[in-house]
C-alpha cells in the first residue's frame, strides 16, 4: 500500500526529471560504471598515498612512526570499501 502511494505520488515527476539522463546512460554497459568507480577510488588512494606530502598530512601527528601517518590509514580504510564494491558488483 505504501509502495503504491509512493509510486503514484513521485513516479510521474521523477520520470519527467530523470528520463533524459536515463536515456543517455542506459546504453552504456554496467561494467563501464564499475571499472570507472574502482578507478576513481584507486586514483584517490594513489593521490593520498603518494602525492600528498607527509609534512602536510601529518601536521599534528604524535610521532614519526609509520602508524602515525594518516596517508597510510586513509588507504587502509578505503581498501575494504573498494573490495566490497567489487565483490557485490562483479
Amino acid at each position: 500500500m505504501f509502495k503504491e502511494w509512493i509510486n503514484n505520488t513521485f513516479q510521474g515527476p521523477l520520470q519527467t526529471i530523470f528520463h533524459p539522463t536515463n536515456a543517455i546512460f542506459t546504453p552504456i554497459p554496467p561494467l563501464f560504471w564499475i571499472v570507472s568507480a574502482v578507478c576513481l577510488f584507486g586514483a584517490a588512494m594513489l593521490w593520498v598515498g603518494v602525492v600528498l606530502k607527509k609534512e602536510y598530512v601529518n601536521l599534528d601527528a604524535p610521532g614519526d612512526k609509520p602508524w602515525h601517518d594518516l596517508r597510510l590509514w586513509t588507504v587502509v580504510s578505503m581498501a575494504p570499501h573498494v573490495a566490497i564494491y567489487i565483490w557485490f558488483n562483479l
